[in-house]
Order: C-alpha cells, then sequence, then structure tokens
C-alpha cells in the first residue's frame, strides 16, 4: 500500500486514554460530480461524513470499507488507489476518546444492495465536493476531500 503522510487533527486532551482506531472511508463521485456521502440522523444529533469506518479484527483495511460501505448506504463499491491518509483526536458525545487512523480510497460503486444496509440512521445523500467538505463532523475528513480534489485535478504525466 501507498505510503502517504499522515497529518493529525483534533487536540490530545489530558486525563483518559483515547482507544486507538483503525478506519477506512471511500471516496465515490458520480456522473454530475457529487460525493457519497452519509447523513446521520440520531436522537442527540445530525450529523454528515464520508461512508466508511472501523476496522475490525482479522479484516484487513479494505475488506472494513466494504463492509461498512454497504452498512450505511447498501452499495457495493470496488476500492481504487489510496487518497489519503490522517489520524484524529475525537471525543463523542457519549465523553468516549477515540484516536482514529484512517486510510481514504476513491471507490466505484459497483451495484445497489440493500440487503447489506444494516444502519437505519444512516441515509445515502450526494452532495458537491466543497459542500461535502463543509458539512463533513470531521477535519481530518474534509482534508481527506480536498487532497482527492487535489489528485484529480492533476494532469496526467
Amino acid at each position: 500500500m501507498t505510503k502517504l503522510p499522515a497529518p493529525t487533527f483534533g487536540k490530545k486532551l489530558p486525563g483518559k486514554p483515547y482507544t486507538k482506531r483503525p478506519c477506512a472511508f471511500g471516496i465515490a463521485a458520480n456522473e454530475d460530480g457529487q460525493i457519497a456521502c452519509v447523513k446521520i440522523t440520531r436522537p442527540s444529533y445530525v450529523r454528515w461524513d464520508l461512508p466508511g469506518g472501523m476496522q475490525e479484527k482479522g479484516e484487513t483495511i479494505k475488506r472494513a470499507l466494504i463492509r461498512e460501505y454497504a452498512e450505511e448506504t447498501g452499495l457495493k463499491i470496488k476500492v481504487g488507489e489510496l487518497v489519503a491518509r490522517t489520524r484524529q483526536y475525537l471525543v463523542k458525545p457519549d465523553g468516549d476518546r477515540r484516536f482514529n487512523r484512517s486510510s481514504y480510497f476513491e471507490v466505484e460503486i459497483r451495484k445497489k444492495a440493500p440487503e447489506g444496509k444494516a444502519e437505519d440512521d444512516h441515509e445515502l445523500v450526494w452532495l458537491d465536493p466543497v459542500k461535502a467538505q463543509r458539512r463533513v463532523r470531521d477535519d481530518a475528513a474534509a482534508w481527506a476531500i480536498a487532497a482527492w480534489l487535489r489528485a484529480r485535478a492533476r494532469p496526467a504525466d
């Protein structure tokens, strides 16, 4: 896998430890140039994110992305190039502290797989990439979208 720098976002607060979490997220564009995002609606908040999530024990990072993407969007994907890596300190609304080490991949939508969707509080939405950058919860995800846009804008060698 390509070695990319991984900038760190968020601030590590003193006190309780942070749980280390390897994560994978996918950036998929439709024919109109919009990217797939998920709108997550819970009783205490609404937030936006790129589809993806935590790698489970015994799972490769790409397999985690395929599973998470299907659970959140009901879409089957093909994982493409790695476009960004990040690290981010987060404190969840319940106070749980996490240190996400995330990989962001360009992905291609293969087909709808509604039987794979498991997270009812996640809604697939297509957003203009700049609008998505403003809406996503994490600074790391916004940075990854910018890295993806920049890579797509470069002329071929």
